[in-house]
């Protein structure tokens, strides 16, 4: 009997979405040598955690399927054995370092002629549905466990785990109906095999792999929720080679009717053709007595006169003839040779610019993983990450320039090397993709997240919760608030200072304008402090520092000169209010101010820094009552300084290199972070000491 001819149809998660959870590889190749000899082979790999475990994932089963097709000393059970082992092996050795927080299950099934052979390793299954029952492979060759009677549960260790792993495989003979299945462990503990028989038995396999992902989705599965569907069925080429001889044609009635009227029309039409041909015969006659009349008149026509001898062909003329052909056929061939040259010419540069643009794209797709993987070390090695960027950068630069330049592809890049160094440089938020003209000017904190100024966008911003969120607190045109100057904290609440000298305070949902009297004492506020529930405005240009009492923090008192000596006009930065008073001046010095009780003002008191190394240049100062030390922001020098309240230094933390000065900045010493603003992005920085 003939050897029967399958073919598959197969389904699978990989078609409805993209997961970093696990790996799904299907090789049917369309080479008859190979099919025969190797057949089709599905592989289903699962890692977890997911994310760090895809790339060696996709690396082992890329490894497993070059290593079954390469192997031909063998037969199918040792090729697909071994390959499972070098598997293994490999997973061994890039799990070494963190053996026991990264599992690989693995499935895999080849389908060669009428025979189905099949391995696992980890919590992976595999399944076959015969005749609507759902079986498990058994424990001999051949040998089918039904799903519903099983006694043992058969585990075994994910890849990686041992050195030495000896995969057991499974071999059966196929049917016309079959359905294997590959599925991880995740889905068959949250769904259940009955989900899976019942989806093979009704559905087609790629709807089939649609319907468990979405069954996996409602019910909360947790990890991967891959899965094979792999539906066999009878080749119909081989049926028509077991076809039986054709049988013979018997005229029909029909035919023998059809003949006789055609040949009845016959009659007629040779009826016909006798009339035409009497016709003819009739008016031969006149066409003869034209055509005579015609050349008769043709001949009285006056003819043209005799041609004169020519002059005799000689040898020379003969040759003169010859060269002139010569020349003219050598003159085409320069033109031709020319034509093609300067074509070959052209494909040739065309072909070594798309190979530059090739190779360009290639080196920076290489810098761009190097980066990564540098970033990724631990410790990392920032330094060496950015060199590969910026050689990754100037090999897009040369890429784009090319006429083979795909853009989208190069934009794709350049977004990745952004990324990458917004995570080196420690970016947390880039506030320019939530609206236009983003430009942020201060930053304060307290339990409930940062609180940041965006004068270029009029948005008073929130920054909370891990991942990072972000809310507006006030806007610009909302409730008549204009565009955010200032702001300063007390407790849980917000004060801003817009740009038509509105104060405006913010707590919870509740937004008031608390705008104190004598407001107009203010002439071009350059910083903002509430202590006590007292208001602090610095004016640059009268050097002033006004104080606005209050009892509550709503209804503030007419403004009182607080400094005994002002400053020189337009001086004046930045403010800071702990019990103390902290003022940087526009030259970088920190000055700092004591009320004495006996009178209602300020005056300043000796502060010397006592700094270690060069003194830096002050831009800002943070000084809260609640923390252990001051701290100073040098924008200039892309640093932060962190001071006793005597004034001794204690530590310095550098700033990111490769971004703009920080325009304001906010220390949490109880994170062990200091937040800074760099244009529109928002940068942590750990003063871990």
């Amino acid at each position: 009997m003939p050897q029967l001819s399958f073919v598959t149809t197969v389904g699978s998660t990989a078609d409805v979405r993209a997961s970093r959870a696990d790996v799904i590889l299907v090789s049917e190749p369309e080479t008859g040598a190979t099919l025969r000899t190797k057949g089709r082979l599905y592989l289903l790999f699962e890692a977890s955690p997911p994310g760090p475990a895809e790339k060696l994932a996709r690396e082992v089963a890329e490894l497993t399927r070059q290593e079954y097709y390469y192997d031909l000393s063998a037969g199918i059970e040792v090729s697909l054995r071994r390959a499972l082992r070098q598997a293994n092996r490999r997973a061994t050795q890039r799990l070494r370092e963190n053996r026991g927080s990264t599992t690989l299950q693995c499935a895999c099934a080849v389908i060669v002629n009428n025979e189905l052979y099949t391995s696992r390793v980890g919590g992976a299954q595999v399944f076959l549905v015969r005749r609507a029952r759902l079986f498990l492979p058994g424990d001999e060759p051949g040998e089918l466990a039904d799903f519903v009677h099983r006694t043992t549960t058969r585990e075994a260790t994910s890849l990686g785990t041992d050195a030495d792993v000896l995969p057991k495989v499974w071999r059966q003979s196929i049917e016309a109906g079959d359905t294997v299945i590959l599925a991880s462990a995740a889905l068959v503990d949250g769904l259940g095999a009955e989900a899976l028989k019942s989806a093979a038995v009704t559905l087609h396999p790629r709807s089939a792999a649609e319907h468990i992902h979405n069954r996996a989705v409602a019910d909360g599965v947790v990890g991967s929720d891959a899965v094979i569907f792999i539906e066999v069925a009878q080749s119909t080429s081989a049926a028509a080679r077991l076809a039986p001889e054709p049988a013979p044609i018997v005229r029909p009635a029909e035919v023998a009717v059809a003949d006789g009227i055609r040949m009845r029309l016959d009659v007629v039409n040779r009826i016909g053709q006798n009339a035409r041909r009497l016709l003819r015969g009739a008016t031969t006659p006149v066409t003869s007595a034209a055509t005579k009349s015609v050349a008769v008149g043709l001949e009285l026509m006056p003819r043209r006169g005799a041609a004169l001898p020519r002059h005799p062909d000689t040898a020379r003329s003969r040759s003169r003839r010859q060269r002139r052909a010569m020349t003219t056929l050598a003159v085409l061939l320069l033109v031709a040779a020319t034509g093609v040259g300067a074509l070959a010419y052209r494909d040739y540069e065309s072909t070594r610019a798309g190979r530059e643009y090739q190779l360009a794209v290639a080196n920076a797709e290489d810098f761009i993983a190097s980066a990564h993987r540098l970033a990724d070390r631990k410790p990392p090695d920032p330094d060496g990450a950015r060199e590969r960027m910026a050689s990754a950068t100037a090999k897009l630069d040369e890429a784009s320039r090319s006429t083979f330049a795909d853009p989208e592809k190069i934009a794709a890049l350049r977004a990745d090397i952004a990324a990458l160094s917004d995570r080196l440089d420690g970016v947390i938020l880039d506030l320019a993709r939530f609206g236009t003209g983003t430009k942020l000017a201060q930053v304060v904190g307290n339990v409930n997240g940062l609180y940041v100024t965006d004068p270029g966008s009029g948005r008073l911003w929130r920054v909370f919760g891990d991942p990072i969120q972000q809310g507006p607190v006030l806007q610009r045109g909302v409730k008549g608030v204009g565009s955010p100057v200032q702001i300063a904290l007390e407790d849980f609440a917000v004060y801003s200072l817009d740009d038509a000298g509105k104060l405006w305070r913010a707590e919870g949902d509740q937004v008031a304008d608390v705008t104190p009297a004598e407001r107009e004492k203010w002439k071009t506020p350059a910083a903002l402090a509430v202590f006590a529930s007292n208001l602090y405005v610095l004016d640059g240009e009268t050097g002033q520092l006004w104080k606005h009492e209050s009892n509550d923090g709503v209804r503030f008192g007419p403004a009182i000169g607080y400094l005994a000596t002002p400053l020189a006009p337009n001086t004046a930065r930045a403010l800071a209010v702990d019990g103390d008073v902290w003022i940087v001046t526009s030259s970088g010095d920190l000055q700092r101010f004591r009320r004495n009780p006996l009178v209602t003002t300020t005056s300043r008191i000796d502060f010397v820094p006592r700094w270690e190394g060069t003194a830096p240049r002050a831009n800002a100062v943070q000084a809260i009552d609640t923390q252990g030390s001051i701290y100073v922001l040098d924008s200039g020098g892309k640093l932060i300084v962190q001071l006793t309240r005597e004034g001794r230094e204690l530590a310095r933390f550098a700033l990111p290199p490769g971004l703009p000065p920080a325009a304001s900045f906010y220390v949490s010493e109880s994170l062990k972070v200091a937040y800074t603003l760099h244009g529109t992005k928002i940068v942590a920085t750990s003063i871990v000491r």
